[in-house]
């Protein structure tokens, strides 16, 4: 391989491999479908892209070693752990080649991440190329095969392929420019096939169709003089149209993409996307379909990158306002944001959140409005000079500037937004207002306006105990979609604000219902040591409404989690967690053991005396000093119960033929002695 050609590929190609491995390992951390995740894969899936577009063919080849990855004849990720765990996982899973085409997508990112992680604990797993299939990835390829085999297979593929395109191609045009389509069905059906298989023979076919109009001169392939008729046009697409949305998500994909290139200029300008022609095309393209199909086909246009994505986009949204005109679509974008909230399918969030924008953009009032707000700029930007002159002769009151503060109007608002919530008595206007505040909450996170949001959500807590069971039953949504992991991850951040860490454990215990699971979740998976012991303090905040959820997870695989689970049972003093604890007793681990006594003595709970007090009584000839341990453990237990029975337990623990154990009971009953 060419040097320079090395050096210069090499660099992207390693820093690509690393932010696959990071993305990677924040998988295992976050899980699949936490919000960090998708923002870190959407940034990685950026620069895969990237890569792709420099790549012969578009498709990048990676061979997998245990420990490095292999980049044409240059081993990369050596001695990096991110990129070790990667590799090993894929190794594990017999995987020799790792390929990415220009047709991934980060879900399917996601989705590789979820298989790795998830097949890394389960005894049979499903074989790589199963999983694609039943995922129905089609942008990567999980291959046994030696890389440097699928590398020069790849490329000579690549090479016959040419010949076959240009074959179809000119077929394709024969049957559109003499065939009438109306009568011909033999000839119709194949012509869709061949649409359907071979998405890139649109683009051919929207550039005769723009040459028809008279705007663009006909392709190169083409002979002079012959042109697409925009009936023939009309057919084709309305027929397409029928076809598509009925087909997969990721083909459907593959199809409106290869529409919206065809579409776009010759020139790589930009247009405005009222092309004529384009609008012939969506419109034809959409024609049968009922409101809920496009809004399918909308929401999979959205996610088409590019400057042809952007102009189909433009088209799609003139064609979307006028089937809104009586609110309808709008109405419906908005159920499917809702249900996509409910289900916490991130994606699906974000394209219904930005469908909803767009068909409220184009509504009229929104275009008085803009027509108001440009009127306002240009009455300040004719003031400006004056005011400048004024402001520097004329002292201003610091009440007054902190009151117009940004942060401070921000407050205000959201605390006038509530007050509505409380006053409001028609459901639609309540629901409305709801939403806006709930817009609110995910901003004073990320802002990390601790004490306004813990306010917001004690503000919410009153008005839904006094709310219909409809209404109670919205505003729970909102308190449970609280990202509460991130309020933990602020109290751990050095950059978090000292009265805004002072508030989160107010907020924690508050809220410990609905932040219990997000709180647990981030104590299990946090790596360093010092910062579990600090999210061991914010759990143990969470108390009595905390307790349920730990119970469930008492029987959780991990010993050190269930060891925390019993401190903080233990902490929490509930004796709804005294069978819990009595079967953590029995666990495997000593530590577990020794932590799930303790935690019972706290409970004191009379119930557990007889099983505390064959704990203590239990000994064999030879038992370790550990074993000692914990009997130990069982006398303190059984001291801080008290009772007739648990002082009959520590005079027969005084008969111990262990020193140690002996010595406690008989030091515990002179305490009790000395207790008046």
């Amino acid at each position: 391989m060419d040097e320079a050609a090395k050096e210069s590929g090499s660099p992207e190609i390693g820093r690509l491999i690393l932010a696959l491995a990071k993305a990677f390992h924040w998988a295992g951390l976050y899980g699949s479908d936490h919000p960090v995740l998708a923002k870190r894969v959407g940034e990685t899936h950026a620069a895969l892209l990237a890569c792709l577009a420099s790549e012969p063919g578009g498709e990048l080849l990676l061979g997998i070693a245990r420990d490095k990855v292999l980049y044409r004849d240059t081993f990369l990720g050596a001695g990096q752990d991110l990129v070790v765990r990667l590799t090993e996982s894929l190794y594990l899973r017999q995987v020799a080649t790792l390929g990415f085409g220009p047709e991934v997508r980060p879900e399917e990112l996601i989705s590789l991440f979820r298989y790795l992680h998830v097949s890394q604990g389960t005894a049979a797993p499903p074989p790589p190329e199963e999983f694609l299939r039943r995922e129905g990835i089609r942008g990567i390829r999980l291959s046994p095969y030696n890389y440097k085999e699928m590398l020069s297979r790849t490329l000579v593929e690549q090479q016959e392929q040419q010949p076959d395109a240009r074959m179809r191609e000119d077929e394709l045009w024969r049957i559109l420019l003499t065939s009438d389509l109306a009568d011909d069905q033999e000839s119709e059906s194949k012509l869709l096939q061949e649409i359907v298989e071979y998405p890139e023979l649109f683009t051919a076919i929207l550039s005769r169709a723009r040459a028809a109009d008279g705007r663009k001169a006909p392709s190169a392939s083409a002979p002079p003089g012959e042109a697409l008729s925009s009936e023939v046009l009309r057919r084709i697409l309305q027929r397409t149209g029928m076809l598509v949305k009925n087909l997969p998500e990721d083909r459907k994909r593959e199809i409106l993409a290869a529409l919206a290139s065809g579409s776009a200029p010759g020139g790589g300008e930009a247009e405005e996307g009222d092309h004529p022609v384009d609008i012939l095309m969506t419109r034809s393209l959409t024609a049968e379909f009922s409101d809920d199909e496009f809004l399918d086909i909308f929401a999979t246009i959205l996610r088409i990158e590019g400057k042809a994505g952007d102009r189909i986009r433009k088209t799609f949204e003139i064609l979307a306002a006028d089937r809104n005109a009586g609110g309808t679509l709008a109405a419906k974008a908005g159920e499917r944001l809702r249900e996509s909230r409910k289900a916490k399918a991130y994606y699906d969030l974000k394209t219904w959140e930005t469908i909803e924008k767009l068909l409220l953009a184009r509504s009229e009032s929104t275009y008085l409005g803009s027509d108001h707000s440009r009127f306002l700029e240009t009455i300040t930007a004719a003031r400006k000079p004056y005011a400048d002159r004024l402001w520097k002769g004329t002292a201003v009151d610091p009440s007054l500037l902190a009151f117009l503060n940004s942060e401070e109007m921000r407050r205000r608002t959201t605390l006038i937004q509530l007050e509505l919530l409380a006053a409001e008595r028609e459901d639609g206007e309540f629901f409305d207002i709801l939403e806006e505040v709930r817009k609110v909450l995910p901003n004073l996170v990320s802002r990390k306006e601790i004490l306004l949001l813990l306010t917001v959500l004690r503000r919410l807590g009153e008005i839904q105990r006094e709310s219909p069971e409809a209404r109670r039953a919205a505003i729970q949504d909102i308190v449970q979609g609280t990202d509460f992991g991130q309020i933990a991850d602020l109290a751990l951040s050095g950059d978090t604000p000292r009265e805004a860490k002072e508030c989160i454990p107010d907020l924690l215990s508050s809220f410990a219902e609905a932040a219990t699971r997000q709180v647990l979740d981030r104590l299990l998976t946090e790596p360093d040591a010092a910062n579990r012991r600090a999210l061991l303090r914010l759990a143990a905040r969470l108390g009595p409404p905390g307790v349920p959820e730990m119970i469930e997870r008492l029987s959780h695989p991990k010993w050190y989690f269930v060891r925390n689970l019993c401190i903080l049972l233990g902490e929490a003093g509930d004796r709804r967690a005294l069978s819990g604890l009595l079967r953590a007793a029995s666990h495997s681990d000593l530590r577990v053991r020794r932590e799930a006594l303790q935690a019972i003595g706290k409970l004191g709970a009379q119930e557990a005396v007889p099983s505390l007090g064959k704990t203590l009584l239990q000994e064999s000839f030879f038992s370790s000093v550990k074993e000692d341990q914990l009997r130990i453990d069982a006398a303190s237990a059984l001291y801080r119960i008290g009772g007739t029975e648990a002082v009959a337990f520590l005079h027969r623990g005084k008969g111990s033929r262990r020193e140690a154990v002996r010595r406690h009971c008989e030091e515990l009953l002179r305490s009790a002695d000395r207790v008046p």
